[in-house]
């Protein structure tokens, strides 16, 4: 136990006891004796008198030198605590670090405002309290953490800060705040030095890695933990994990389908009756409710026809709960105005007949029409090389024996982002390649070439209906048209192990024809046998060119969706291969010129805002000046020449919404050789304590006025 005092030199006060001593002492009544015959009954008199009165004038005594200890003691504030001195609030200059959490998860609803807005109220409060002679600085803990405000010896600068600010939407990093806070510590004038930490103590703030290199801070700086977790009215039930786009082309208008994931908090309650709404360009465009079980997770998909060209904005959400911000999920989609198709020609030949593409080139675009909604490029197996596949949305590789060195890997990232990939089979093909090359993008092996001579009975699919999207339309005559087609080679398949995929066409002997099967967003089409007459007569057949068509539209996704970006807050935007400037558009409509580095990259790292980034690039430098420690140059409007090239994403990093509470064993363990204190914001206003330390200035002035009180009573009752 300790007992400190903020202003010692009152304690010179006790001095002021000699006074009621003395005039204790001075005013006391002299006894004289009287001389008198019968004294008997006097003597009586005054021995009575004396025990009824002289009792009284020691406790005025008393009573008066205790109010002048208690009014010194109170004007010396004292300070008393169970811990070491180092708990107190000392009356030496101190260096004092506020790291605020202001990560999303501080925005959850409290009584009558958000825990971020407690925690502000409270800080200011602190440095209210704090002595004048103190320094101060201010660390935003979100991630990545920062440096508000560096050291002064003016409260009132943090609290104008703090009364400005609000919560952000980045996650919590509280080993980074620490880390920017004992940095600042390193810095400090004063011998005295603390951290305040205001938080929610949501464990997903307190990332291992960065507490580990807490390990070398200071052991004698104090860190006190403010919890606010107690304010949560309500809790944080779902939110919406995942929004992805995609374009449909089997019909004759622009179909997009929206497919969001809703996520289910609770893991021991369901969710009944759960709205969600999808939002098109602001305007609401449909609403349902779905079932979340405990726990769980739900796909609810949207579709709406779109004729427009420009790019779609909107977002899904859903009801309110108790952290609103992660309950909206944002998406960006440029709708394609025609599917882009790279056709590699595996067999080239002088005649353009003759061509492994011939066939394929012609169904895709026939007649070369300007207005079909599928443009093919060709390509040689030697070309492909020097090819960029991010203009492409579809990649047809036609009787192709072999990819280029280590080629695959362009494909796997290439269907992995959306594409789509078509794959016929023929003459050319090796085998063994395909196995040992291909299996990530082929759930299946290529075993053996099956073939019939032309005398022999050929192979057929079979003619029964599908309700397979691409081939529901093929029903009744068209479906027999297909089945009467002859086939003289297939190559037979074995599944690869553990691998999904599904056979929407067989032969009649139940060899698959066709394979389909998917890759990260992407779609992968086996085709058994050849895209040109030398294994089947299916090329020159009407029911090829609509058969073709369909299965292209169905596995194309949006030109722009392989270029663009869905990142999350903080995340930076990186542009290749772009013109010398490129200019940002943020949500708020900030304009951000930046020019590109020697190494060919323009990097943005402004992404602390959710939302859509709007990229253009331009040859024009931008006319403002770049005001020093901002990211690229601020402007007021795109120069003429700006193209738009693309649309980026950025959302919320939904880890911080998964809310556990840390308890103060678990903080403890988390911080060794810290000395840490874990209390509730509420113990901090209802004891009025900085530091640990217990005032008792207002204990003694009650006291005080107790004495009064009692000396009053005492002298009128005299």
């Amino acid at each position: 136990m300790n007992l400190q005092f903020l202003s010692p030199m009152f304690l010179l006060g006790l001095l002021g006891i000699a006074l009621p001593v003395m005039v204790h002492l001075l005013t006391r009544r002299q006894q004289k004796r009287l001389p008198f015959s019968a004294v008997y009954l006097l003597e009586q008199a005054q021995k009575r008198s004396i025990r009824r009165s002289q009792p009284n004038r020691l406790l005025l005594l008393l009573f008066r030198c205790l109010g002048i200890a208690f009014l010194s003691l109170a004007l010396a504030s004292p300070i008393f605590s169970f811990g070491g001195p180092e708990e107190f609030l000392p009356s030496k200059p101190a260096a004092n670090v506020l790291v605020l959490d202001n990560s999303y998860s501080m925005a959850a609803q409290a009584k009558d405002q958000t825990l971020y807005h407690k925690a502000v109220e409270l800080a200011a409060s602190l440095l209210e309290r704090l002595p004048a002679n103190n320094s101060f600085s201010l660390v935003y803990a979100g991630d990545p953490a920062r440096v508000v405000q560096d050291w002064t010896g003016d409260p009132e600068q943090i609290v104008k800060l703090l009364k400005l600010s609000k919560p952000s939407f980045q996650t919590t990093n509280i080993g980074q705040g620490l880390q920017q806070a004992f940095h600042l510590l390193d810095n400090a004038k004063e011998e005295n030095r603390r951290i305040f930490v205001l938080t929610d103590l949501d464990q997903n703030g307190w990332k291992e890695d960065a507490l580990e290199d807490l390990a070398e801070g200071p052991s004698s700086v104090p860190v006190k933990i403010i919890d606010f977790s107690a304010h949560r009215m309500e809790k944080n039930r779902a939110l919406v994990e995942h929004v992805d786009l995609t374009q449909e082309f089997l019909t004759n208008r622009r179909i997009l389908r929206v497919n969001a994931r809703v996520m289910n908090l609770m893991p021991d309650t369901p969710i009944s009756q759960l709205r969600v709404t999808l939002v098109v360009d602001g305007k609401t465009q449909s609403e349902d409710f779905i079932d979340v079980p405990a726990g769980g997770k739900v796909d609810k998909a949207f579709s709406f026809p779109y004729t427009g060209r420009e790019a779609v904005q909107g977002y899904i959400e859903i009801q309110d709960d108790g952290l609103n911000v992660d309950n909206r999920r944002l998406f960006s989609f440029q709708p394609d105005r025609k599917i882009q198709v790279l056709v590699v020609d595996g067999d080239p030949r002088g005649v353009s007949h003759q061509n492994e593409s011939f066939y394929v080139e012609k169904a895709l675009n026939p007649f070369h029409a300007t207005v079909t909604d599928i443009q093919p490029t060709v390509s040689t197996l030697a070309e492909l090389a020097d090819r960029k596949l991010d203009p492409f949305s579809v990649i047809i590789l036609c009787n192709v024996r072999a990819l280029p060195f280590d080629y695959e890997r362009q494909l796997e990232e290439f269907v992995k982002r959306g594409g789509g990939l078509f794959v016929a089979l023929g003459d050319q093909v090796d085998a063994k390649f395909y196995n040992e090359k291909m299996g990530m993008l082929l759930p299946v092996t290529l075993q053996t070439l099956n073939q019939v001579d032309a005398k022999a009975q050929p192979f057929h699919l079979q003619g029964t209906d599908s309700p397979h999207p691409v081939l529901k339309n093929f029903q009744g005559a068209s479906m027999q048209q297909i089945a009467e087609v002859p086939f003289h080679a297939l190559f037979s398949v074995k599944p690869r192990p553990d691998r999904d995929y599904r056979v929407p066409m067989r032969f009649t002997n139940e060899y698959p024809a066709l394979i389909e099967s998917e890759f990260g967003r992407g779609k992968v089409l086996l085709y058994l046998s050849s895209l040109d007459r030398d294994w089947n007569q299916f090329p020159i057949q009407p029911t090829f060119l609509p058969w073709l068509q369909r299965w292209v539209k169905y596995i194309a996704q949006s030109l722009e969706s392989l270029s663009e970006q869905d990142l999350k807050v903080g995340q930076a935007i990186e542009l290749e291969d772009v013109a010398p400037y490129a200019y940002i558009a943020g949500p708020g409509g900030l304009i951000t010129a930046l020019e590109k580095t020697d190494e060919g990259l323009i990097r943005f790292e402004s992404t602390l805002t959710p939302g859509a980034y709007r990229l253009h690039q331009s040859t024009t430098a931008p006319e403002e000046k770049r005001v020093e420690g901002e990211t690229g140059t601020r402007v007021n409007q795109l120069p003429a020449d700006a193209r738009y090239i693309g649309t980026v994403t950025v959302n919320l990093d939904t880890a911080e919404s998964v809310s556990t509470t840390l308890t103060p064993k678990e903080v403890a363990k988390l911080l060794p050789g810290i000395a840490v204190t874990v209390t509730r914001d509420t113990e901090m206003k209802q004891s009025s304590q900085v530091d640990g330390g217990m005032p008792l200035a207002g204990p003694f002035l009650f006291l005080l006025a107790c004495m009064f009180m009692v000396e009053g009573w005492m002298i009128r009752r005299e």
